[in-house]
């Protein structure tokens, strides 16, 4: 067998024409949604061939629901049409103008053989939260994230119960990205189906969710008990309350106006509310610590509500533990400042010394459970603002968040909803920001949106990255039975961990080439060289496919952001599927889509990424940096001179002043259409190194090179 480093072209998928199966069936792995009529529809896949043509049909409001793929071929009113950009493993072509919007079907035929079909624009939900997090209450709510979710329609869901029939829900918001909905106040708890629609298609178009568990709100328990009624010295009577509520199962701690001086870890019992009677009027302080604890309040499923925190030189001033199911924080400001009253850091200045480093400080919130929730907080952190260690399934809203290295920082998370919380660097060298698997498997299902991002200056200055090299195997496989696959060689685990882990559940197992190249699949158990995926392949490798197994940080959902003064917003690898729509930046270094294998330790390719609607308004960055929207991948070992960005589509954006597009490095595939470029030099560069391009409908004003492309066949 042919050493996977050495593999040649004729493997890479990017490549056209009929190298093998002329005549096979042709097969649909992805296409590329959502779309609009007048708008590209990226389709890849196997075998589609030099004859290859597209056959669209509309699905009518009135269609019944539709199961197999043989239904959906029963559809009537199919239209032939031609690609405008076509090989053997991926097509491109343009919806009609005239169509109006509405969900289709879609399929390839090709020397008389025909895929099967495939839906665009049918609601595709990735993850579901409830108001209870991994529940929802009868009176509560949940919410759906995805892609093609609305049409500027409202949406619409259902719950369907073994013996409860179908329930429908309230539609509270609606987005192409995020739907939420009203639970009714009588439904009964117990599981259900969750379903929903986003107003077009009828029947035929209703998108499963899953299964969804209907529980009563949680219930913290019932005695308060006021501080004041333990003593007049205030840390003693706190201490004292906090043991009552531990003796008896829970309860609400509450602090009337003052102020409450401790010198210890607070350790807040379960079920347990500690509760100020304003934010404005109850702090808990501190001293300045000349050797921290490692935190100034922990416990597991409790509340801080109502309260302001206060303290000088410190590690994290509020966790909880790995077995929490709900921590919450409503209303708490912290004032976490290792540098208070110090004119010069770590000079001694009226007989107080800080840290020698804001970096040797931890988090002001440090989060490692699930069901978490933290809201309408005001944070200062020396360090870090807020920390998540695997953290699941939880909240982050309406916070102001200023710090002094990072202010989010994101380890293998999943199910998180981060949005409209103000995040800003309060220090000339705060650095970047980040959602990573530094020492995991997977960081998956963020809903980061509609947040402000401003002045981070330090490092790398990313506005967000997704970061940590890592990879488990990078080779061909010895065998293939459904989801059973067995590696030809042994795995090679690489992390940043001193020895670095080895359950990969959650990863993915990602064909780079050869046969069935651009599919991945979700690895659900490993040992050795024997590996089990989430679901068979549309179409099975065989053992001269090369495959690459890595950390997964895609299916996440970046909306609405804005961004003032930093460095790059980027996908920077493992981040399949994800989704930069409608953010808004000015000085900053643009927004990215990378593919790479850092440090030689694993391919961490971005499939089928979209930057949609995103608009920069001011390009001139800082020290003549210049913000563009970019496309791009590298392989610094060259062990594999495939495409590592793939099916990037790049619409709707607009681009002023000395902004732009690039597309360069190993990327195939990337569809560049009605982005409008102002006022710049250069507009659209497309590197040499790049293949199967495709431009359309862009417009220029002002720009003295609206294309540079040094690929020589871009499609146009």
């Amino acid at each position: 067998m042919q050493s996977p480093l050495n593999r040649v072209l004729p493997l890479i998928f990017l490549l056209c024409g009929t190298l093998e199966h002329a005549s096979a069936v042709p097969t649909i792995f992805h296409a590329s949604d959502p779309v609009r009529p007048n708008e590209t529809v990226l389709v890849t896949g196997d075998s589609f061939g030099e004859g290859a043509t597209v056959e669209l049909a509309p699905i009518p409001a009135e269609a019944a629901a539709l199961g197999d793929a043989g239904q959906l071929s029963q559809i009537a009113g199919w239209m032939t049409i031609d690609p405008v950009q076509r090989g053997e493993r991926a097509l491109k072509f343009v919806v009609p103008q005239q169509w109006v919007q509405g969900a289709w079907v879609c399929r390839v035929r090709c020397a008389g053989e025909v895929s099967l079909p495939v839906i665009l624009n049918r609601p595709s939900v990735w993850w579901w939260n409830g108001d209870m997090g991994e529940t929802a209450s009868p009176g509560g709510w949940i919410r759906a994230f995805g892609k093609a979710l609305s049409f500027g329609t409202e949406g619409r869901a259902k719950l369907v119960g073994k013996d409860n029939g179908s329930i429908a829900l309230r539609s509270m918001e609606s987005s192409g990205y995020a739907l939420k909905f009203g639970v009714p106040d009588d439904v009964a708890e117990g599981e259900y189906d969750l379903w929903v629609h986003n107003g077009i298609g009828g029947e035929a178009t209703w998108g499963e969710v899953g299964r969804v568990q209907i529980r009563a709100a949680r219930a913290w328990a019932e005695p308060t008990f006021n501080i004041r009624d333990f003593g007049p010295k205030p840390a003693e009577a706190l201490e004292a309350a906090l043991e009552k509520a531990r003796v008896v199962g829970g309860g609400t701690v509450f602090l009337p106006r003052g102020r409450y001086f401790v010198r210890s870890t607070l350790r807040i019992p379960p079920n347990t509310v500690l509760r100020g009677e304003s934010m404005d009027s109850v702090s808990v302080c501190w001293p300045d610590f000349e050797a921290p604890p490692t935190e100034l309040i922990t416990g597991k499923n409790y509340a801080l509500e109502n309260l302001t925190l206060y303290c000088q030189d410190h590690k994290n001033v509020v966790t909880d533990s790995p077995d929490s199911e709900h921590v919450a924080l409503r209303r708490v400001r912290i004032r976490a400042n290792c540098y208070f009253a110090i004119e010069e850091v770590h000079k001694e200045f009226r007989k107080r010394r800080g840290p020698e480093s804001h970096m040797k400080c931890g988090a002001a919130v440090e989060l490692k459970g699930k069901n978490f929730e933290v809201t309408d907080c005001d944070i200062y952190a020396s360090n870090k603002g807020i920390r998540l260690l695997k953290a699941k399934t939880g909240i982050i809203a309406r916070n102001t968040i200023r710090y002094g290295g990072r202010g989010y920082n994101i380890e293998n998370a999943d199910r998180l909803i981060f949005e409209q919380n103000r995040v800003e660097g309060n220090n000339l060298v705060s650095i970047g920001n980040d959602m990573t698997t530094f020492w995991s498997s997977y960081c998956r299902h963020i809903y980061f949106a509609h947040n402000q991002l401003r002045q981070m200056y330090g490092a790398d200055r990313e506005m967000m990255t997704l970061d940590a090299a890592g990879g488990a195997y990078f080779g061909t496989l010895a065998l293939v039975s459904g989801t059973a696959l067995t590696l030809a060689a042994d795995p090679d685990y690489r992390d940043y961990a001193p020895k670095p882990h080895t359950d990969w559940t959650g990863s993915v197992v990602q064909i780079l080439a050869g046969k069935g190249a651009g599919q991945y699949r979700f690895v659900v158990a490993n040992s050795g060289r024997d590996w089990r995926v989430d679901r068979p392949w549309t179409l099975d490798p065989d053992v001269e496919s090369l495959v690459a197994i890595a950390p997964f940080r895609g299916r996440c959902l970046y909306i609405g952001n804005e961004c003032e003064d930093g460095g790059p917003f980027q996908l920077y690898g493992a981040a399949h599927e994800s989704i930069l729509a409608e953010n808004r930046a000015s000085r900053m270094d643009g927004f990215f889509v990378q593919g790479l294998n850092p440090h030689g330790w694993g391919y961490q390719p971005s499939w089928f990424c979209q930057v949609l609607d995103n608009e920069i308004l001011v390009g001139n960055g800082y020290g003549g940096r210049e913000g563009r929207i970019g496309a791009g991948a590298g392989d610094e070992t060259r062990a594999f001179s495939g495409p590592l960005v793939y099916g990037s589509i790049i619409r709707r954006n607009k681009l002023h002043n000395q902004s732009g597009i690039s597309v360069s490095g190993n990327t195939a595939e990337t569809v560049l259409e009605h982005n409008e470029i102002r006022d710049t030099e250069l507009g659209i560069v497309i590197q040499k190194s790049t293949a199967g391009n495709f431009l359309r409908e862009n417009r220029f004003e002002r720009v003295t090179t609206p294309i540079r492309d040094e690929s020589g066949k871009t499609g146009q």
